[in-house]
C-alpha cells in the first residue's frame, strides 16, 4: 500500500512575498506622503530667519556692522595721499620757498590744513625765531606727532568693534545655552528637540555673526594702519625736502 502524500499546510512563496510587499510599502508610501511637507519646512528657512535667531544680541552685532561698514567708507575718503601729501600744495610750495615768498606759502598751508600743509605751516610759522632751524624743527616734529596720533585715534572706534564683535556673539553663545539648560530643567529631562532648537539657535548665529564682522574689519584695521604709516613717511620725505634749505642756511 502506497503512503499518500499530504499537501503541507502553511505559507506559500507568493502568499510570503505579497505580504513583505505590503509591509515595506506602507512605510514607503507615508514617507513619499510626509516629503513635501519636510521639502516645504526646509524652504521656509531663509537668511533673516536665521538672523532672526540671533534675538537682541544678534541685532546689535548687526548694528555695529552698519557702523563698521561707514568708518571703513571715511576712513577710504580721508586716509588718502590727495589729503595727507596733496600733490598741489607740494609744487606751490616749492615755488614760494624757492622764491622766499614765505608768507604767501604760510597762508597756502592754513588755506589747505592737510597732514603736510599743517607740518609745513608749524615750521614756518618759526622763520625768523631766535634758534632758526631747530625753533622750526621742534614745531614741525610736535605737530607731526600730534597729527600721527590723531589719524591713528581714528581706527580705536573700528579696533573697538573689532573686539566687541567676538564678545558680543560669545555672550549669544551662554544666554542661548542657558535657555536650553532651562528648557531641560523645566522638562525634567524630557525635552524635544524642537524645544531645544530656539537656544542652540542663538548660540550659533551669534557667535557665527559676531566672527563674520570682526574678521573683515580686523583686516581693515590693520590695512589702514599700513596706509598712515605709508602717507606720513611719504609726508616726511617732502617735507624734509621742502624744509632742507632752511637748515642749510642756518
Amino acid at each position: 500500500m502506497s503512503a499518500q502524500v499530504k499537501p503541507r499546510r502553511g505559507w506559500s512563496v507568493p502568499g510570503a512575498a505579497a505580504v513583505l510587499l505590503g509591509a515595506c510599502a506602507g512605510p514607503l508610501l507615508a514617507a513619499a506622503a510626509a516629503e513635501p511637507e519636510v521639502t516645504e519646512t526646509a524652504r521656509r528657512i531663509s537668511l533673516w530667519s536665521t538672523i532672526q535667531q540671533g534675538g537682541i544680541i544678534g541685532y546689535v552685532i548687526i548694528l555695529l556692522s552698519l557702523v563698521a561698514v561707514a568708518l571703513v567708507v571715511e576712513h577710504f575718503l580721508s586716509i588718502r595721499r590727495q589729503t595727507l601729501v596733496p600733490e598741489d600744495l607740494v609744487a606751490r610750495l616749492e615755488q614760494q620757498l624757492a622764491a622766499r615768498e614765505y608768507h604767501p606759502a604760510q597762508e597756502a598751508c592754513a588755506a589747505d590744513g592737510s597732514f603736510l600743509a599743517q607740518v609745513v605751516g608749524a615750521g614756518l610759522n618759526q622763520v625768523g625765531a631766535m634758534f632758526g632751524f631747530f625753533d622750526m624743527q621742534n614745531a614741525m616734529q610736535e605737530v607731526s606727532e600730534r597729527q600721527i596720533s590723531k589719524l591713528y585715534r581714528k581706527l580705536e572706534y573700528l579696533s573697538f568693534i573689532a573686539a566687541t564683535a567676538p564678545m558680543l556673539g560669545l555672550l549669544g553663545t551662554v544666554t542661548g545655552m542657558i535657555r536650553s539648560f532651562n528648557k531641560i530643567a523645566q522638562t525634567e529631562g524630557t525635552a524635544k528637540p524642537s524645544q531645544l532648537a530656539g537656544g542652540i539657535s542663538e548660540a550659533l548665529v551669534t557667535t557665527c555673526l559676531g566672527l563674520i564682522v570682526a574678521i573683515p574689519v580686523m583686516f581693515f584695521v590693520a590695512f589702514f594702519r599700513n596706509r598712515i604709516d605709508s602717507f606720513v613717511a611719504e609726508a616726511e620725505s617732502v617735507v624734509e625736502k621742502l624744509m632742507g634749505r632752511f637748515r642749510r642756511e642756518s
